[in-house]
């Protein structure tokens, strides 16, 4: 089983997975925008691919003794958006790799440290999969998609041979 080492968010090291703003960054979010008095509209850009308009989920992250990589899932048009509200998590991302999208293995996988109140944003055809807490207790989650995703455009593979697998490692 392969062994995945968390770091840290930064936009270089993300920037093939997706975008992210710490929604709770004041100075940064300043920098973004055009309306005075703390608004800040349009952060992030979201592409629904043509499909409905967006819902939110809410997923708890538990914290797991071992964090492991038993399934991945992606989705062929969409952007998600995922927001951890309470705690920071960790997420695992990889891109397709020669088997494509529904390759049964965990190899090439990365994984980050995403802090509390940072907005995520995963780009299309990004295979990825749950959160894990990294407290002492769940984090709540908020996942956003457009409606019926779950049902029109999201590829779901369950990894079954543990060597395929992946373990997160702090």
């Amino acid at each position: 089983m392969q062994q995945l080492k968390i770091q840290t968010l930064t936009p270089e090291g993300f920037q093939k997975y997706g975008e992210y703003q710490n929604l709770l960054d004041d100075a940064s979010l300043a920098k973004k925008s055009v309306i005075p008095a703390g608004f800040y509209a349009d952060v992030l850009y979201m592409d629904w691919g043509g499909h409905t308009p967006p819902t939110i989920s809410v997923c708890p992250a538990n914290q797991e003794e071992k964090m492991i990589i038993s399934f991945i899932e992606a989705h062929r048009y969409t952007h998600e958006g995922l927001l951890p509200l309470d705690g920071d998590v960790v997420i695992y991302v990889g891109v397709p790799g020669m088997e494509g999208i529904e390759s049964e293995t965990a190899a090439g996988m990365e994984c980050f440290m995403v802090p509390r109140g940072t907005y995520v944003k995963l780009y299309p055809q990004i295979r990825h999969g749950r959160q894990f807490s990294l407290e002492d207790k769940p984090v709540h989650v908020l996942c956003q998609l457009p409606a019926r995703t779950f049902a029109n455009d999201m590829i779901f593979t369950m990894i079954k041979d543990p060597q395929n697998q992946g373990e997160i490692i702090r």
